[in-house]
Order: C-alpha cells, then sequence, then structure tokens
C-alpha cells in the first residue's frame, strides 16, 4: 500500500521543516549560547516600551527586570552583562544605533551601573560577591570576556565606559 501524492508532499513538508527548525536551533546556540527567544522577545519587548523615553536605560530595566528598588531586579540586570546572548544582543543594537543616540545610551547605561555600586547595601554587595565567586559566576564572566573581546574595536571602544563601570563593579564586591 503505497502513499499518496498528497501525503507524501505532507511528509516532504514536514521533515523540511524540521530540518530547519534543527539547523535554527544550531545557529542561534552557536550565535546566543544560553540566551533563549523567550529573552530575547522580553528584551524587544521592553525595547518598544521604552522607544522615545526621556530615561531609555532606566525604563528599559526596569520594563525587561522589575522594579529597580528591589535588590534582586538590580543584580538579575547586573548579572545579565555577563550573559553571553546578551553581548550579542548589545552588539546587535549599538552596530544599528545612530552615533549620537549610541553615546548617550552607552553614557546613561554606564552611569545606571555607577548608581547600582553606589546603593548596592552591604547584603547585596555579599550576596553578589558569592555569586561571582562560584564556579557558574566564574565561568559566566570568563566566557564574557571571550566574547567581549571576540566582537570588532569599534564595538569595543563604544562601550568601554560600560565596561570600565562594570570592572569596578566588579572589584568593589569582591573587596574584602
Amino acid at each position: 500500500m503505497g502513499m499518496t501524492g498528497r501525503t507524501r508532499k505532507l511528509l516532504g513538508t514536514l521533515i523540511v521543516l524540521a530540518v530547519l527548525g534543527g539547523l535554527g536551533t544550531v545557529l542561534w546556540k552557536r550565535k546566543f549560547d544560553r540566551y533563549t527567544p523567550v529573552e530575547a522577545v522580553l528584551d524587544l519587548q521592553a525595547a518598544a516600551k521604552v522607544r522615545g523615553s526621556a530615561r531609555p536605560v532606566e525604563d528599559f530595566l526596569e520594563a525587561r527586570y522589575g522594579p529597580m528598588t528591589v535588590p534582586a531586579n538590580r543584580q538579575r540586570a547586573f548579572l545579565d552583562f555577563f550573559n553571553v546572548g546578551h553581548i550579542e544582543g548589545m552588539h546587535v543594537i549599538v552596530s544599528h544605533m545612530q552615533p549620537e543616540r549610541k553615546q548617550a545610551n552607552v553614557q546613561a547605561m554606564a552611569q545606571w551601573l555607577a548608581n547600582y555600586r553606589r546603593v548596592m547595601t552591604s547584603e547585596e554587595k555579599a550576596a553578589l560577591a558569592a555569586h561571582l565567586r562560584s564556579p557558574s559566576g566564574r565561568a559566566a564572566i570568563q566566557k564574557a570576556n571571550v566574547q567581549f573581546l571576540n566582537k570588532d574595536v569599534h564595538f569595543r571602544a563604544a562601550t568601554a565606559p560600560v565596561i570600565q563601570e562594570l570592572m569596578t563593579t566588579l572589584a568593589t564586591v569582591q573587596q574584602p
């Protein structure tokens, strides 16, 4: 009993879709590591909410992570700077920004990091330091460093103020 032409076409279409889905997944994982499509959608939704905002960085972080008055939300936002997928996403965003907007947003993000470091309680610093000393924390920092260094010199130069604030924050929380 043979397959009908219609059944063969349906089966062929399903196989092609499965292969394309698998290939898409592999390519996504290579480019964005553990940064899931759901996280990407959440980032895009938050970015869409703050378009034209007078405080795009603060409003984005609140839309993405929740109120920044909550220490856990601030810490999640900070730790995502060491998420390889977020670095890739930032690279895509920064590479497509107008120069004046790029500089303003980078400065605003660097200022947010400086403010985060300034308002951190001793409990927050201890929790962050413990996480950063953990095997997963150290691995995330190492992977983020490699990912950042693999980016073009223009991206690294444009984001230097943010990187400086990240490094200062890492050094600050790891001091005894």
